[in-house]
């Protein structure tokens, strides 16, 4: 490492390091600027390059969203279409049809989050969504719950990837406060699937087929949707901003540049196991890991909704309609969390924490209601949809909170290693007996999956806060260098250094000393 010494103010001196790595280790942007020379946008190209962006990538990310919810909801739409009764399961059995889904998806985390850092981005997310599609079809067969198990287990390593990469696309597009607004955004086309599949519920009840029953109609029809946009993904969805087809080669430089106030950079395919490490040693990687666990805590609901909605007194019928509340709900909570965050600064904490209280009141009421207030508790069960605040907001400003490609995809797998957890143990909150009024589950839900990552977010803020405050201080003090160098070595041997901007450097959050927190 180059180094230089700068005076201080007092008599004390301070070492600033000036970053110096291999070519090969670069940042990808940095191959784009090595061809072509532009200046920054300016606020007139800069709106029509996001524009654009917003366009093409998010209407993309929605649909995924979207499409991804309906299939995660799938065993518990199909949970009072049929499908109990010709796997022939018990209420343990569907428990755990809906925790090996998430084993799966554990399992796979590492060397999915791997495999996007090696290979295209959307090639690979394309694929993985092709082979999700098929064997959600693939349940249409099964029978018994060996059969049922085996698949969900699979579903699971395939579904692995599909967040990640929607995570790591957004943060190559848009800068952070851009990304604050845009994941609620997302997430509440994702969270608005219950209107969607309670719909296709009621629909896929009126056809008649014999033994071909409503669920597997329901398999047909998201596992072919499904596959589709998988196509789509592969053809026209870009792997980063220099391969994005819908703009010029001149909008793609400069779609790098409007987002250089991130103080990252865009993608690095090699695997940097310093950039690892320092994201295990990290304090906040894993703050972020446990309120990913312990909010999933609760989102073992998911397969239980139409079960539990149903054990109030409603029909079939009037279930599969009562469902597409808890969808309309987090449409309009979620999108109200957007609005706020465009309108406001580093108001992530804030905005989760105050998300939590819905949820925690939910709790109480479902614990205090009699049972034969069956409205008071549908009413309670919609009022969690806020929920969703917290768990778009908090995973992508993780995210956000990381630089350095590798350690960027370590910080986002570990979160989703804490998501599958807390979704492999939280199904099992739900057993036969605690049925029907499941006080000991809503007891469970209400101190580790409300009141504990309430305090967590809390903490995160505070604990980001006194660490920008500190960068401020060096950056007063002159400690802070905001450019690196490039080492060349030709076929000849000879060594020749460029000094280039230190975010071409694919250096992490905390080598590089001029990035800043969001809060």
């Amino acid at each position: 490492m180059a180094s230089k010494t700068i005076g201080e103010t007092s008599s004390a001196e301070i070492l600033v390091e000036t970053p110096k790595l291999p070519d090969r280790f670069a940042d990808e942007s940095y191959k784009l600027f090595s061809q072509i020379k532009v200046e920054p946008p300016t606020k007139e190209e800069a709106g029509r390059i996001r524009k654009k962006c917003v366009r093409w990538i998010l209407s993309f990310l929605c649909i995924g969203y979207h499409l991804m919810y309906i299939d995660k909801q799938a065993l518990g739409s199909s949970s009072i279409l049929g499908i109990l009764e010709d796997g022939h399961l018990n209420s343990t059995q569907y428990n755990w049809l809906a925790s090996i889904f998430y084993l799966g998806y554990l399992l796979a985390e590492w060397p999915q989050n791997w495999a996007l850092q090696r290979f295209p981005v959307a090639k690979w997310l394309a694929g993985n969504l092709i082979v999700w599609g098929c064997i959600l079809l693939l349940h249409i067969p099964c029978n018994g719950f060996a059969s049922f198990f085996v698949v969900r287990f699979f579903l699971g390593l395939a579904e692995a990837c599909i967040v990640p990469a929607f995570l790591l696309t957004l943060s190559m597009f848009f800068t952070y406060d851009e990304q604050a607004v845009l994941m609620p955004i997302m997430w509440a086309s994702g969270n608005s699937s219950p209107i969607t599949s309670g719909l296709l519920s009621y629909g896929v009840l009126w056809i008649d087929t014999g033994s071909f029953s409503s669920w597997k109609w329901f398999m047909v029809i998201t596992g072919t949707l499904t596959v589709i946009y998988g196509i789509f993904v592969w053809f026209l969805f870009p792997d980063n901003p220099m391969s994005a087809h819908f703009l010029t080669m001149e909008e793609r430089a400069q779609a790098i540049l409007r987002i250089a106030s991130n103080h990252s950079g865009i993608e690095q395919k090699h695997f940097k196991r310093h950039q690892l490490v320092e994201a295990l040693k990290d304090p906040k990687t894993w703050l972020f890991f446990l309120h990913s666990w312990s909010q999933e805590m609760a989102n073992g609901l998911t397969s239980q909704y139409s079960l539990i909605i149903q054990s109030f007194g409603f029909t079939t019928l009037q279930t599969t309609l009562l469902g597409c509340v808890t969808g309309l709900t987090s449409l309009v909570s979620l999108g109200a969390a957007a609005i706020i965050l465009a309108k406001t600064r580093n108001s992530r904490a804030w905005i989760s924490a105050a998300a939590y209280i819905p949820p925690i009141i939910s709790s109480i009421l479902l614990i205090t209601l009699p049972w034969s207030n069956r409205w008071g508790l549908i009413s309670a069960i919609w009022i969690r949809s806020t929920g969703g605040i917290p768990y778009s907001v908090v995973m992508i400003w993780a995210a956000n909170c990381s630089a350095g490609h590798t350690k960027k995809t370590a910080v986002i797998a570990l979160y989703h290693v804490g998501y599958g957890l807390g979704n492999i143990l939280s199904p099992q909150l739900f057993q036969a007996q605690y049925k029907p009024r499941y006080i000991v589950t809503w007891w469970v839900i209400l101190w580790v999956a409300c009141v504990l990552p309430t305090f967590i977010v809390l903490y995160l803020r505070w604990y980001l806060v006194k660490e920008n405050k500190r960068r401020d201080l060096l950056l007063q003090r002159g400690a802070v260098r905001e450019v690196g160098v490039i080492e060349h070595i030709d076929e000849s041997g000879e060594r020749r250094e460029e000094v280039v901007d230190a975010r071409q450097l694919d250096l992490t959050d905390r080598e590089n000393l001029a990035f800043r927190y969001v809060l």
